[in-house]
């Protein structure tokens, strides 16, 4: 293992069961009081670890410890991923090998999924010993299930636009379309894009991914969708909830006027703008099930 010393966190890393040397972070928890358990963060797709700075900070305030990280060939990753991996391995392997170090710790672990972070979490097979999860803008982006123009998007998106890119450039260009700043290799994006053009996403049957590991978790589940959110609309968010179809789920659609917040979008939870509003109210659903 390979550390980096920190005034609040640790860089460590993880190796996956494929080798791959995962770099991760550890935020160490700030609290006087024993740590109450194990958060991971599992990422958006495009959004480095780093965005999520503060709210582990935060975490770490109210006695966590968390783990945040970027998948393989993305980010701080600084190891090309093999040609025989994509972006299913992102789950396969990446977040199970972080689930596999937060349970080392002997801790009850959480994982909160921010987009893809949630929708590849049913493939890593140690997600069934997770305490709780919450999902943050996670859905199943089927192009069929957006209303109007936004239908139209998603089918330039996922037919045309990433499909030509990803032919032509290499990273992909990622920030010309609006999905995210950081390096990630073509493939993974073209792979994301063909899950997009079926209805069950990445458990549609063509693609040949294995379901059991959604229908095995039986934790509490908290999905957390943004009515101004137009990357995950309800109907969505709902959609990937029912892969979870063995766990306690509860699905709230929020509205950020309601929170005395002018927006939220797909983003904003872990955006200091949410700090009073929203995240006491994730500390404390994670101290209900610690």
């Amino acid at each position: 293992m390979v550390e980096q010393s920190s005034t609040h966190y640790v860089d460590k890393v993880a190796h996956c069961k494929d080798g791959y040397p995962l770099a991760y972070r550890h935020y160490q928890s700030k609290s006087s009081e024993p740590v109450k358990a194990m958060v991971i963060i599992g990422s958006a797709l495009g959004v480095s670890h780093n965005f999520y700075r503060r709210f582990a900070e935060y975490l770490c305030e109210q006695g966590y410890e968390c783990l945040s990280f970027d998948y393989r060939g993305t980010g701080e990753q600084s190891e090309s991923p093999s040609a025989s991996v994509s972006t299913e391995h992102w789950g396969i392997l990446d977040i199970e090998a972080v689930i596999q170090e937060a349970l080392t710790h002997g801790r009850t672990v959480h994982f909160i999924g921010h987009s893809i972070g949630g929708q590849l979490l049913g493939l890593a097979p140690s997600a069934r010993k997770l305490s709780s999860i919450t999902l943050v803008a996670a859905s199943a982006p089927y192009w069929k299930r957006w209303q109007g123009t936004g239908r139209f998007k998603l089918w330039l998106l996922s037919f045309v636009l990433i499909p030509v890119l990803a032919r032509l450039k290499e990273p992909f260009p990622i920030a010309a379309l609006g999905l995210g700043n950081i390096r990630i290799p073509s493939r993974f994006i073209a792979r994301w894009a063909q899950w997009m053009r079926g209805e069950d996403y990445l458990l549609s049957a063509d693609y040949g991914l294995d379901r059991s590991g959604y229908e095995a978790i039986e934790c509490p589940l908290w999905s957390l969708g943004f009515s101004d959110d137009e990357l995950a609309p309800e109907n969505n968010i709902r959609y990937l909830a029912d892969f979870f179809c063995n766990s306690q789920s509860t699905v709230d659609m929020l509205e950020p006027e309601a929170l005395g917040l002018k927006k939220l979008g797909h983003n904003g939870l872990f955006q200091k703008h949410s700090r009073e509003a929203l995240w006491p109210k994730i500390s404390n659903w994670l101290d209900a099930n610690s």
